[in-house]
């Protein structure tokens, strides 16, 4: 942690907000932490609220509530338990992974911890506090910094985004009620980012030719100042250190499908719930729709696009729109409800409560900046 103070004291952090650090006292270190959300985060975070909205409006304006409510009613529970073991266990290999990305200079069981904490807040929260969290704890580990953690979740979008990609062609080639040109687009994209793994992997080599590629482009794409590009690129190819070895990069690639794994079953769990067919080709292809649906603007918890995601998914799947609403409900539902469990398990296994937590993340507007001391236990 005493790292921090001395590497930066100032960055800005990937998803919009502004945090300032602030070393109060040298050992044990007391820092204090203040934060501020960008005009253009506001505006995103309205957007997506108007967007969420939006998606719910038209699910309950083209799908009756009480169809789905009748849906839902008729639920096998027993699966949906096998759902919520399913995701148990994607959460437990995302922080494994996440360990791996670290270099393992934390204990698992910590970074567990840390993980859901972040996750139970993205659910909650808006503007994405939960990844600020996530990084701040990381960044109070000894020989662990707040660099690292922002570094390595971006590597883990990355990662999540590419393998999504990528599956999604197998999945639709698989799946004969599709047109052919939406076959021969996935085919295309993920052809296009296998090459792009490449590419990453080479740049994670070859550091002077990524900051050499940057000079070249970073004055027609990006406005910041060329240091400013220079120590965002290093801080990337930081979190890249795994594909610097062919055997770590397999390793990490091969993390990344293991970790999703046990979602394809979860959503194949879900599917029997409602009383659809059990298909890993479907589970995985609307684990994929779904994946892309909560990238887009949206409320806390994903409210909304997640839903209408779900039920793009299954409906072009030839699954009845009311058995496709209810699918998308309950896993919603258990996946929301998990979340927040494992995340009142970490706040108690850290010994923090989470409107301590809340406050020093300065989520109340107008309170002064919080002071965090002394390290995790």
């Amino acid at each position: 942690m005493t790292s921090v103070a001395k590497s930066f004291n100032q960055f800005r952090y990937f998803s919009g907000l502004k945090v300032t650090f602030l070393q109060v006292s040298p050992k044990p270190i007391k820092m204090e932490w203040k934060m501020q959300v960008s005009t253009q985060k506001k505006r995103q975070f309205l957007l997506g609220m108007a967007l969420s909205l939006l998606c719910l409006s038209g699910m309950f304006w083209v799908i009756k509530p009480a169809e789905i409510a009748q849906a839902v009613q008729q639920t096998k529970a027993h699966y949906l338990l096998g759902t919520a073991v399913y995701l148990t266990l994607y959460l437990f290999l995302r922080a494994v992974r996440w360990r791996f990305l670290l270099g393992r200079r934390i204990a698992q069981a910590k970074l567990f911890h840390i993980q859901n904490i972040g996750q139970m807040l993205t659910q909650l929260l808006p503007f994405r506090l939960g990844d600020v969290t996530r990084a701040m704890l990381v960044g109070r580990q000894p020989n662990l910094t707040v660099p690292q953690g922002v570094t390595t979740m971006v590597v883990e979008r990355l990662l999540d985004m590419l393998l999504m990609v990528l599956l999604l062609p197998l999945a639709i080639r698989q799946i004969e009620t599709l047109p052919g040109w939406l076959r021969q687009a996935a085919l295309v994209s993920g052809v296009a980012t296998a090459g792009l793994i490449g590419f990453l992997v080479v740049l994670a080599n070859r550091r002077p030719l990524a900051h050499s590629l940057l000079t070249w482009l970073g004055g027609k794409v990006s406005q910041l100042s060329a240091g400013k590009r220079h120590q965002q690129l290093d801080d990337l190819l930081d979190g890249l250190h795994a594909f610097t070895q062919w055997r770590s990069a397999l390793l990490v690639l091969g993390l990344t499908l293991l970790t999703w794994l046990p979602v394809v079953f979860a959503y194949n769990a879900a599917l029997q719930a409602v009383h659809l067919p059990p298909s890993f080709i479907n589970a995985t292809f609307i684990m994929i729709v779904g994946a892309f649906a909560v990238a887009a603007p949206s409320s806390p918890g994903q409210i909304g696009v997640f839903h209408m995601g779900v039920i793009v998914a299954a409906t072009t799947l030839g699954q009845p729109a009311e058995a496709a609403a209810s699918l998308a409900v309950l896993y919603h539902a258990v996946n929301f409800l998990l979340m927040v469990l494992a995340g009142i398990v970490g706040l108690n296994s850290i010994q923090f409560s989470f409107s301590g937590l809340t406050r020093s993340l300065g989520f109340r507007l107008g309170s002064p900046s919080p002071e965090w001391t002394g390290p995790i236990s």
